[in-house]
């Protein structure tokens, strides 16, 4: 029997994926999935997730899920990485279908230096999300 209690499923979604259950999340799946599109946060970035955790320059408000550029490999390639309210981070999404000269620009340019091979997306990549994933102004 499947659930259909919507907040079941977000429970169960979320069970699932502390298990590392689900494979890569592409864009199309991103849309379809409420409970990912809510924690989406463009205001945390890759250097702000590395931060330490306690101390006089602690970060601790970066719980949800943001988008970054991933750069071990080429090409560079743009995640979603969920991070609980723990620290426990999980890469959860990959979106090919951005241009490569937007990944390319932001490289170029970064908005902040880069944490791990890891950089934040700039204003052209959060427009371009916005619109690709139906996501109104907040």
């Amino acid at each position: 029997m499947h659930p259909t209690d919507p907040k079941k499923i977000q429970e169960l979604n979320e069970f699932a994926e502390s298990l590392n259950v689900f494979a890569l999340q592409e864009l199309k799946d991103i849309k379809r999935r409420p409970d990912l599109l809510a924690r989406i946060r463009f205001d945390v970035t890759p250097q702000m997730i590395m931060a330490p955790r306690v101390g006089p320059k602690a970060v601790r408000d970066t719980a949800g899920c943001s988008f970054y550029i991933e750069t071990h490999e080429d090409p560079p390639t743009l995640m979603l990485m969920r991070v609980g309210k723990e620290g426990v981070m999980t890469t959860v999404g990959r979106i090919d279908e951005i241009p490569a000269e937007m990944l390319k620009r932001a490289i170029d340019s970064p908005p902040d230096p880069p944490a791990n091979a890891m950089y934040a997306i700039t204003d052209e990549i959060v427009d371009w999300l916005k619109k690709e994933l139906d996501l109104k102004e907040a």
